[in-house]
């Protein structure tokens, strides 16, 4: 039996599981209270007047249209006809959430039909299926279908690609479609997952019985299930911002007045400094990346991989606990470094050891002084007075007597020697550091001041440049440009594009109408002085 560890204000007895619920559960990431407290729909923890507020689904739009247009067809419409009249239904929208809706839209149907050719005409069941079980509910979100022949298929949607895996989410979607009352007797269970940016499928169970369905719920999926509604650790988690009880959890390091926003924004939201960061160079592109999860396009960015095998490289080597060296990295072409990680291989370690080499000289662990705190984790703060959840993930976290260190490292393949001063304004990583220690980080591990260090690492050499809490006219700007920032963030509603140099490799070009903007604009007399 379940014992919430937190005081309700009422505990309804109604139990639903969703499918994405029995997934989450095996994932060590999530919280387990959150997730036993969202299966619970009329249990309401004691969190005084807040509530969480929740945000936009970003596929919502598309299952209204895709019912809709199933409506239609179903009443006698032309499905093109049918098809054509959903684009007033995503006209409000963002222009970069519309045209990938109306692509999703196509790539769908097109599916669908290619599905019809294989079983025949299929008939749309629902886009929410339950199945009463044991005292409690089991649920699932995926359009599902049935034919004459007794075929049931039911679709998971994803952004981009399909996946193929099979987790507890296709055992309880097995199970509930085989269960769900239908016109026929189901006969052949079908779970798939389509990708509506490239339009193809994966059928994870294909064609397997009522009975076999079942079978494999009760082996895989209902354990999942129940360890979804038993729940009771508070783990900051990045599901905080929809969390029941985040107003009153003890989890999120309290941080008050981080965004000095004086009111929340439409919404309970979680941020971090590269969001802010993206941001502020273009709120379109922040918006169809990081909120709505736009498909990405980033091929060629080698600088991703780049930076993401420095990072797992020096958690590796960092963990030892003795400072790196030169022994530590071999010359390319000599075989790889004793210590290794996920993503490197002969190819990458060759890209990436001028930036490893580089970091020798200023390897933190060569300081005695510095005691590990923590590493390449994320910690999750919450700002009551913005209703946000602050996303901090430091390279590495250090305890110098009574100083928080944090340390961030930068990778860039054209670094010159800079200032100070030039960091402050090029990383918001600084801003955002600072002001987060200032607003609780300082105070959650027991220090006094706060010093953040930023490690630039360029082919052959290196540079750190450190700041600290105590600095005040460095506090006002850090504060100040985080105040200016979430401000805006905030409050927009509109997330306009704004063309500027990173146009031509920005990962979600595809899906913005003035993607070509910066780069066909007309050359200035001053840019043709300058050329010549």
């Amino acid at each position: 039996m379940w014992v919430s560890p937190v005081a309700l204000k009422r505990d309804g007895g109604v139990l639903k599981v969703g499918a994405t619920d029995a997934e989450r559960a095996e994932d060590a990431n999530r919280c387990p209270l959150s997730l036993a407290l969202k299966v619970r729909p009329e249990t309401y923890p004691d969190t005084g007047s807040w509530r969480i507020r929740p945000g936009d689904f970003p596929l919502k739009p598309l299952m209204v249209a895709i019912q809709d247009v199933h409506r239609r067809v179903g009443g006698g419409m032309n499905l093109e006809v049918a098809l054509r009249m959903q684009v007033a239904r995503f006209v409000a929208l963002h222009d970069g959430r519309r045209q990938f809706l109306l692509h999703a839209l196509d790539q769908y149907f097109e599916y669908h039909e290619g599905r019809e050719a294989e079983l025949g005409p299929l008939r749309w069941i629902d886009q929410f299926s339950e199945l009463g079980k044991h005292g409690g509910t089991l649920a699932v979100a995926g359009a599902l279908y049935e034919s004459e022949q007794g075929d049931r298929e039911i679709r998971r949607l994803r952004f981009d690609r399909a996946k193929s895996d099979a987790t507890p989410w296709a055992y309880v979607a097995a199970h509930i479609a085989a269960e769900r009352p239908g016109r026929r007797p189901a006969r052949r269970i079908w779970v798939t997952e389509l990708g509506l940016n490239t339009g193809i499928e994966s059928h994870i169970l294909s064609g397997i019985s009522p009975k076999e369905a079942l079978d494999l719920f009760e082996r895989h999926g209902r354990a999942s299930a129940n360890v979804a509604a038993m729940g009771l650790e508070m783990r900051p988690s990045p599901g905080c911002s929809g969390c029941k009880v985040l107003g009153s959890c003890g989890a999120p390091i309290k941080m008050p007045d981080f965004a000095q926003a004086g009111s929340p924004g439409p919404w309970t939201r979680s941020v971090s400094a590269s969001d802010l960061e993206r941001y502020e160079q273009c709120a379109s592109q922040w918006y169809m990346e990081r909120e709505i999860h736009l498909p990405q396009n980033v091929e060629g960015r080698d600088s991703l991989l780049r930076g993401r095998v420095v990072h797992q490289w020096l958690l590796a080597a960092h963990s030892r606990g003795v400072a790196c060296a030169a022994s530590d990295l071999p010359l390319p072409g000599e075989g790889l470094p004793p210590v290794s990680c996920d993503d490197l291989d002969e190819a990458t370690y060759a890209v990436t050891y001028p930036y490893l080499v580089a970091h020798i000289a200023h390897c933190p662990l060569q300081d005695e002084t510095l005691k590990p705190a923590m590493a390449e984790r994320t910690l999750y703060g919450y700002d009551a007075a913005a209703d946000l959840v602050l996303a901090t993930k430091a390279d590495a976290v250090f305890r110098r007597d009574g100083t928080l260190v944090i340390r961030e490292v930068k990778t860039n393949q054209n670094f010159e020697f800079t200032t100070s001063d030039g960091i402050f304004d090029q990383f918001l990583a600084v801003s955002w550091n600072l002001t987060a220690m200032d607003a609780g980080l300082v105070d959650h591990f027991a220090c006094l001041h706060g010093e953040v260090q930023l490690e630039v690492l360029s082919p052959g050499k290196s540079q750190v440049f450190t700041y600290s809490t105590d600095d005040h006219v460095l506090m006002k700007q850090a504060r100040g440009r985080i105040r200016r920032l979430s401000q805006q963030w905030l409050t927009d509603v509109k997330w306009e594009p704004q063309p500027h140099g990173g146009c031509p490799t920005c990962s979600v070009r595809r899906w913005c109408a003035v993607r070509d903007q910066w780069s066909d604009r007309p050359v200035s007399e001053a840019t043709t002085a300058r050329a010549d």
